[in-house]
């Protein structure tokens, strides 16, 4: 079945740095529209715009992987235990993209991550420095590149991308997965956190 719907996830850290150029068709309809979740989370909907009005409120979306930023992460596990899935990606690294378009859309990885994890997005060049138990990590040159310091603690200064980083509910870090998945794949390695 064909659907019109395409839903595609922006990764930034929080609504201050939310910046969009506007998409539009070859016939100037608007493409992009913001849904913000309970969780301070959101998708970005890459809707068919011959099919919607712009100001119509889209229903029938696919169900999609609530996305948080670490700090909202960690809050939300505070209230309820999960484990923590980090997306550690960089704005120029297709395999990350394709990530976004085709196994972070799979019903599949869906399902389990939202049941299961609190799924993050970290751009490990973001120079917006990131707040994480009481630490504030810094962008710093390392080596010829620029990264921020939590992702490269995180990464154990293995820098390559995509990289997915779990941590266990008491945020502890249990390892990382490298490398573009397909959702079998993803499925397979995320059960094995899970369920150890």
């Amino acid at each position: 079945m064909i659907r019109k719907t395409i839903v595609f996830f922006l990764s930034v850290f929080s609504f201050s740095m939310l910046s969009i150029a506007g998409m539009v068709d070859t016939y100037g309809r608007s493409l992009i529209k913001l849904n913000f979740t309970e969780a301070s989370s959101y998708k970005s909907d890459f809707v068919n715009a011959s099919s919607v009005n712009n100001d119509e409120v889209i229903d029938q979306l696919e169900p999609a992987i609530i996305w948080y930023t670490l700090e909202k992460a960690a809050d939300a596990n505070k209230e309820e235990k999960k484990f923590i899935f980090i997306d550690i990606y960089t704005d120029w690294c297709g395999w990350c993209k394709k990530m976004d378009l085709s196994t972070f859309l799979d019903s599949g990885v869906v399902s389990y991550m939202n049941k299961h994890f609190y799924a993050v997005k970290m751009n490990a060049e973001s120079k917006d420095p990131i707040a994480y138990k009481e630490v504030l990590y810094e962008y710093k040159m390392f080596g010829n590149k620029g990264y921020n310091e939590l992702a490269v603690n995180l990464l154990s200064s293995k820098m390559s991308f995509p990289s997915f980083v779990v941590l266990s509910k008491k945020e502890v870090k249990l390892g990382t997965i490298v490398g573009f998945q397909q959702p079998t794949q993803l499925l397979l390695a995320l059960k094995g956190f899970v369920e150890k």
